[in-house]
Order: structure tokens, then C-alpha cells, then sequence
């Protein structure tokens, strides 16, 4: 529809065919979004916003270099804006330029702490580059007063189990699975709804499960041995509890009949052996 307002416009204007390059790119038609910018780029070559345009063009058809090209010219122009640093960290982010990607985004969180993707992006590389800790701590850094803390938290649940391997010996797994665990325990003050709260809850407690059969429960201290992680033991027994009782609670919660068969499924298939 807007697109078709946009036509119908009796005299176009730069700002009509920006809106309509973003139109396009909006409906997955990138073709149609590089005709129109070339015919500006002809007309306007020296227009900031044409150039701004090009780089999100280009961003969104791949050529993630020449987008990064554009986004650096238009930071040239207005190094105090954060726009440019936020398109920068992106681009430096998927050409796997990972110290640059970390310094534009800790550059936007550091400078306004409303833009929260800054958080997200610098939490990524983090982790991309191996500073599980660092993308943690970013992480948690989303104030309470941001719409996106629990997003936030959520996040730094799974970065601290995201690529994991269980191993025996690895107490700073251990030490990560009881925080990720109290985490999801202090979720429920933030409002987040029951399922994702019990899907969250399944992840820690497969992490944990997989943590045990690895052999690490024998290698927890004497003093650890009696931590529990969402109200059970670090053994393989209480563990596939706990696994059962989250994909049936999710069971439960689920809105379809096929969902709930397998969430029933899952808990079936962890359900501890007895003899009874």
C-alpha cells in the first residue's frame, strides 16, 4: 500500500524515493531498492541520506564491505551520531572483525545506555570471541528500568551454557550452571512468562544432566555437595526429575495438541527408571 502511495506521489521528492528504498527492502525486494537508489545516487551523489541508504542496501544484499564503506562516510560527516557507530559494530560484526565490532558497540553502551542492541551486539562478539564472563557481564549491565532487561537476563542465562562442553573436572561449568540456574530463579521478578521461565529451566537442567554423565559430579568438593540447581540435586536421578516435571509443566502450558504430545514425550524419555 505504501508503495503504491508512494507512486501515485504527482511530484517525487528525495524523501518519497528514500521511503520508497526502505519500502522495498522492507518487502525483500533488494533489485527494486538498487534501482531507485541508483537513479538518486545519480541525482544526489553528495546527500548523506543517499549515502546512508546505500549502506543499508548493500548490508542487506551481503556486500557487507561496501556497506561498511558507506556507514564509515556518513560517520565521517557526524562522528557525534550513534546510527553510524551501531551500522559499523554490525558490519565489522559479520565480516568477522571482532575487536572493531566490540569497540563501536562498547563505544554506543558506554556513551547512552538506551540503546540496548549496543548491549546485544557487544554481548555477542564477546562471546564470538571467547569472553564468556565479558558477554555475561554486559549482559546484566541492561538496567531494570529498560524494557529489555528480562530479554537481557535471558540472555546471559544461555551465554553462560551457549557451546558448552561437559567435562569432568570443569568446576567453573559448575560454578556457571548454579548462576545460570539462580538467574532463571530471579526471572520470575521480572515478569517473564511461565513457559519461556520452564524452557529456560529445561536448558539449565539438560546442561546439568549432561554435566553429570560426563563424570563432572565426581569431581564437585565436598563442600559443593550440597548445592541444587532449580530444586535439584547435582545427581543423575534428581536431575531427570526435575527434567521431567519442566516438559510436563511445559506440556501443560503448551497451545497445541502436537506440541503437547512431544513436550510428554520428552518427559517420558527422562523420566528416571524404577522398580515400582
Amino acid at each position: 500500500e505504501l508503495l503504491t502511495a508512494l507512486a501515485a506521489a504527482p511530484a517525487p521528492s528525495a524523501e518519497t524515493r528514500l521511503r520508497e528504498i526502505r519500502a522495498r527492502l522492507e518487502n525483500g525486494d533488494a533489485s527494486g531498492a538498487l534501482a531507485v537508489l541508483g537513479d538518486l545516487e545519480d541525482e544526489r551523489p553528495d546527500d548523506w541520506r543517499v549515502v546512508w541508504y546505500r549502506g543499508l542496501v548493500t548490508l542487506v544484499t551481503g556486500a557487507h564491505e561496501d556497506a561498511a564503506l558507506a556507514f564509515d562516510a556518513v560517520y565521517d560527516a557526524f562522528p557525534g551520531e550513534i546510527a553510524p557507530k551501531l551500522a559499523l559494530g554490525l558490519c565489522a560484526e559479520v565480516l568477522g572483525q571482532l575487536d572493531n565490532a566490540a569497540e563501536y558497540y562498547r563505544l554506543v553502551w558506554a556513551t547512552d545506555p538506551s540503546h540496548v542492541s549496543a548491549a546485544f551486539g557487544l554481548a555477542r562478539v564477546q562471546l564470538a570471541g571467547g569472553d564468556r564472563a565479558g558477554a555475561v557481564r554486559t549482559l546484566e549491565s541492561v538496567p531494570e528500568s529498560s524494557v529489555h532487561c528480562t530479554g537481557a537476563r535471558v540472555a546471559a542465562v544461555r551465554a553462560r551454557l551457549r557451546q558448552r562442553t561437559a567435562a569432568a573436572g570443569d568446576l567453573e561449568f559448575l560454578d556457571d550452571l548454579v548462576a545460570a540456574a539462580r538467574q532463571v530463579e530471579a526471572l520470575d521478578e521480572y515478569g517473564l512468562d511461565p513457559a519461556r521461565r520452564e524452557q529456560l529451566s529445561a536448558e539449565v537442567l539438560g546442561c546439568a544432566l549432561d554435566w553429570v554423565l560426563s563424570g563432572g559430579r565426581g569431581s564437585v568438593p565436598p563442600a559443593a555437595g550440597g548445592r541444587t540447581l532449580l530444586g535439584s540435586g547435582l545427581d543423575e536421578r534428581a536431575l531427570r526429575f526435575g527434567l521431567e516435571r519442566s516438559y510436563r509443566t511445559l506440556a501443560r502450558l503448551a497451545r497445541g495438541g502436537e506440541e503437547r504430545i512431544d513436550l510428554v514425550e520428552r518427559a517420558n524419555r527422562y523420566r528416571p527408571r524404577t522398580w515400582v
